[in-house]
């Protein structure tokens, strides 16, 4: 591959910025586990509804459990779990050990609310158009189908908005003061209150990541520094401003600074790079590589190609002498599926400076 700019996409770096910890069910990982593997847990199909879905018996009375498989290798992509009686918000966030805040949500064409948490790769669906219906199915997605799916959504399901009548959940969902607690007059009448600290912090994140996806990296970063002024302990704004810094402004130092602040708050720092395919750069995807605490991921603009490992299952991370040195590439051996799989990447910057930082930040976030 002739060194050139790299096409980054922006969009994938912010829509998708903490992409592991994927959560199985019942010891069954979609993008890993098998229709073996299924058959194992669940015996046989009680009914097939093509070659791809199928429904199996749940130890569960009020459970129906739906497994959709990958048409051509058989490995699962997605499981949904279906309730009979809707589940609270709080429990299924307790047992699932998701955040309070998911990565975006949306109502679908069923007027039905749905939920995504990129880490987990899930999807809650439920009963109704707001969160007091609560959680009627729980889809547990393959990090390729789950990165397709919420590429469909529009750019107004990001940015932590409060869910739709969360207040009247009962089941600790978070909403503004303004929504939760209008302050009322001695008339009984309804005062609008100041909206508090997290909301204003969502809402000058929204402005950074409407910023960067326009390629104004300068106010991104503004918008950035204002929200950490607000809430110094929260990652979005400190991922939004690396970014900016990296690939914006070409300022490696204050990016790899913001990065890292990111990672350990609990967040992640993204990186567009390009993925050999043959070993000489010559076939190749472009895609982003997310690093976090708990371990690395990848997957490539147009979702042909992914994976996520923990950090316990890296093995060896180094510099090239060979393939790809010319544009300071870079290789990450992972065990995955007890299989060794070697990958090498160039860097956004094609700078061996990014690279050192990448492998840096792997070994040391």
């Amino acid at each position: 591959m002739a060194r050139k700019i790299l096409n980054i996409s922006f969009f994938v770096l912010l829509a998708c910025i903490t992409c592991v910890a994927q959560s199985s069910y019942k010891r069954l990982t979609p993008g890993s586990s098998t229709k073996a593997d299924v058959k194992g847990i669940f015996g046989q199909p009680v009914r097939e509804f093509s070659e791809t879905l199928s429904e199996y018996k749940s130890d569960q009375e009020t459970e129906q459990i739906f497994v959709q498989y990958e048409r051509d290798s058989g490995v699962v992509a997605r499981i949904e779990a279906a309730y009979a009686d809707a589940i609270k918000r709080s429990s299924a966030l307790a047992s699932m050990n998701l955040p309070m805040n998911s990565t975006a949500w949306q109502i679908n064409s069923k007027g039905r609310l749905e939920e995504y948490f990129s880490a987990a790769c899930v999807v809650l669906t439920y009963a109704g158009a707001d969160a007091s219906s609560g959680i009627s199915r729980i889809g547990y997605y393959s990090r390729q189908l789950f990165d397709i799916s919420s590429a469909k959504l529009p750019p107004s399901s990001f940015g932590q908005r409060p869910l739709p009548n969360a207040r009247n959940a009962s089941d600790g969902s978070q909403q503004p003061a303004s929504q939760r607690n209008a302050g009322t007059t001695n008339s009984g009448s309804q005062q609008p209150m100041s909206q508090p600290a997290t909301a204003k912090y969502e809402d000058v994140v929204a402005k950074a990541s409407g910023a960067m996806q326009a390629a104004d990296y300068q106010n991104a970063i503004r918008f950035s520094q204002q929200a950490v002024e607000i809430d110094p302990n929260r990652p979005q704004a400190y991922e939004i401003a690396g970014i900016a810094q990296l690939y914006g402004l070409k300022n490696l130092g204050a990016g790899a600074t913001s990065m890292r602040a990111a990672v350990q708050r609990g967040g992640s720092a993204s990186f567009a790079v390009t993925h050999d395919h043959d070993g000489f750069f010559q076939s190749y995807c472009q895609g982003s590589l997310y690093i976090t605490k708990q371990g690395l991921s990848y997957r490539s603009n147009d979702g042909a190609h992914s994976f996520a490992v923990n950090r316990a299952d890296v093995k060896q991370a180094g510099l090239n002498n060979l393939v790809g040195a010319n544009l300071n590439s870079f290789h990450i051996k992972v065990n995955q599926n007890n299989k060794t799989r070697n990958f090498n990447f160039a860097p956004g910057t094609f700078s061996a400076a990014e690279s050192k930082f990448i492998l840096e930040l792997l070994k040391n976030p």
